[in-house]
């Protein structure tokens, strides 16, 4: 009777932990995907039977009060674990909210409705502020990511030696790939590169496929550093003009070297692998903790508050030096990477300084031009010294002289006589191709409401003809039509196509429409007032060309472009609306 009584239970405890409902497990800070948000981090999560407990820690200034919403819960991709309670914070303010101390930080504790067994992993959704951690792991494990086998057996080298900082114009190109990405997940991507131009860093959206994939194109006057911000975390890069680049990214090691409870764990792990464009450089920035500004550190603005000059320097120098201390001590890392943090470390802290005064003195290194900060600091080193040193007096004018295009929205006769006044032939080249660039994206704007007329050199030939067409529309998708004045089919097309772009309308596709000379000039100018879009008449030998060599053996004719500038299909004849619409989606993609 004792034995079957003790089967009995057995299989009872059995039945229990096969149904989801005994156990019980802790996990301390757990591992997670990516997250949208620095305001929330988890701490600690226990379940068991009755509940599923989330210690969590909120983020920001001091005397905000603590509240979060009665629509936060747990979730899978099958269910919804709703909040139930919570310590130390109030839910949707209906009970007197605690303050975030001094220290910007406050604990609180979760219980929401308990998780079966079997489940691996959830997501953290506050519906009111639309904060979300993806992947939060109930393990202690890592998300699980497919890395390729080829980067597997990569090690970390180190770097040998910098380029040299000369002005060279050309386009960096990054092909790149994120690790670990499920198309469910919300993914902020914005690319941020210092140009020389602008008095402030620019951002850029990037794209990211379904599959994780994404491409940027962004044209350099030098060689120098950007930044790839995903979500909350950021990866520094190193770009060279006419170079491509590869780079694999481990999203949830990137995501989570950029947590207040993790970091310290995941700051010094390889968080990416990369082929070509200075790809030894670029592993020890994706692996290595130093930062490349002095204010870099989270608590740097609450400890320089309300420190006199003579103080916020002292404080500057003093994280300097230590940095400098630190890196000369480090036999990981490589002599590029040394000089290359260096460089920006110095630069960056006599810029701060000089925020606050005069700068105590001038930067000794070659590679001082690689510096974020480097334009900031020629302009101090003028108001400081009264000396214009290096590319500043030409920077000055190509500042000038872009700011009056922005403004005016076209380059006046007085800003083209500055330009041949820059003595630099390779800032000219960049400031004329930025200007052509400006000019093309205006049109555009005006073509998606109107026609524009777009001229093409004659001199332009060859191969070079297609890419001169589309080289300003990158990044967008582009329909190519083929057509003449004289053509029925093609008339007959063009009501259709204005349904196309009906349909398309709140998406980014430039319609460019190119002729030749058989339509005459008159008459082609007349048709166009009522066909929206890039209009081009080629000579006739530019004509022949594109049309031998991409196929065009009739018209109407269509080339679609993917927003990368590849060619992704071509037509003969009016294909129909369907086809070139998802034609067109997916060549946004």
């Amino acid at each position: 009777m004792k034995n079957i009584w003790l089967f009995c239970m057995l299989c009872c405890v059995c039945m229990m932990a096969q149904a989801g409902t005994y156990r019980k497990r802790e996990v301390s800070h757990p591992c997670f995907i990516t997250t949208n948000t620095s305001k929330i981090e988890i701490k600690k999560i226990i379940l068991t039977d009755e509940q599923t407990q989330v210690d969590a820690v909120l983020y920001g200034q001091p005397g905000e009060m603590a509240v979060i919403s009665s629509h936060t819960c747990l979730r899978t991709p099958q269910q919804e674990f709703c909040l139930r309670e919570a310590e130390g914070v109030s839910i949707d303010g209906l009970t007197e909210p605690e303050a975030i101390p001094a220290s910007g930080k406050h604990s609180i504790i979760l219980s929401f409705a308990p998780i079966p067994a079997g489940v691996h992993a959830v997501d953290f959704v506050e519906k009111e502020e639309g904060w979300t951690i993806w992947g939060v792991q109930l393990s202690k494990a890592e998300p699980y990511v497919y890395v390729p086998s080829f980067l597997q057996t990569r090690v970390v080298e180190r770097s040998q030696s910098l380029p040299e900082p000369r002005l060279k114009t050309g386009k960096s190109i990054i092909n790149g790939y994120i690790l670990g990405y499920d198309s469910q997940m919300g993914l902020d991507v914005i690319f941020r590169h210092s140009d020389w131009l602008f008095s402030d860093e620019w951002g850029k959206t990037v794209k990211v496929r379904q599959d994780g994939s994404f491409h940027i194109e962004t044209d350099l006057l030098i060689a120098g550093g950007a930044r790839l911000q995903i979500n909350k975390a950021e990866l520094n890069l190193f770009l060279s003009p006419g170079e491509e680049m590869t780079v694999y990214i481990h999203l949830p090691r990137l995501s989570m070297s950029a947590s207040h409870l993790l970091k310290n764990k995941y700051v010094e792990q390889q968080k990416a692998w990369f082929d070509g464009g200075e790809e030894l450089l670029n592993t020890e920035l994706a692996t290595w903790k130093y930062p490349l500004a002095v204010d870099d550190e989270a608590d740097f603005v609450n400890k320089t508050t309300g420190m006199s000059d003579e103080e916020y320097d002292a404080f500057v120098q003093d994280r300097l030096n230590r940095y400098e201390s630190e890196l000369k001590d480090d036999k990981r890392v490589g002599e590029a990477y040394k000089e290359y943090i260096l460089a920006n470390l110095k630069v960056n802290a006599l810029v701060l300084q000089g925020t606050h005064g005069t700068m105590p003195e001038e930067v000794d290194s070659p590679y001082v031009r690689y510096s974020s900060d480097y334009m900031t600091y020629l302009q101090y080193l003028e108001r400081d010294k009264g000396e214009m040193q290096d590319v500043w007096e030409d920077m000055k004018k190509a500042r000038s002289i872009y700011r009056n295009t922005v403004k005016e929205e076209r380059m006046s006769s007085d800003d083209r006589k500055v330009l041949n006044l820059i003595g630099q032939s390779e800032i000219r080249t960049y400031v004329k191709e930025k200007m052509q660039a400006m000019q093309a994206l205006s049109e555009r704007a005006k073509a998606s409401k109107g026609y524009v007329i777009a001229e093409l050199d004659s001199l332009v030939a060859g191969a070079d003809i297609l890419p001169a067409i589309i080289s300003q529309h990158r990044g967008s998708a582009i329909l190519v039509d083929f057509w003449a004045t004289w053509c029925g089919p093609c008339r007959k097309s063009m009501p259709a196509v204005r349904l196309l772009k009906k349909k398309l309308s709140t998406k980014d596709v430039v319609y460019i429409y190119i002729t030749g000379p058989s339509s005459p000039e008159d008459a082609w100018k007349n048709a166009i007032a009522d066909i929206n879009g890039v209009h081009y008449r080629l000579t006739q030998k530019q004509w022949e060309y594109l049309c031998r060599s991409y196929g065009i053996t009739g018209i109407p004719g269509y080339l679609v472009i993917s927003y990368d500038g590849k060619l992704q299909d071509r037509y003969v004849g009016f294909p129909g609306v369907d086809v070139l619409q998802r034609d067109l989606l997916r060549a946004m993609n």
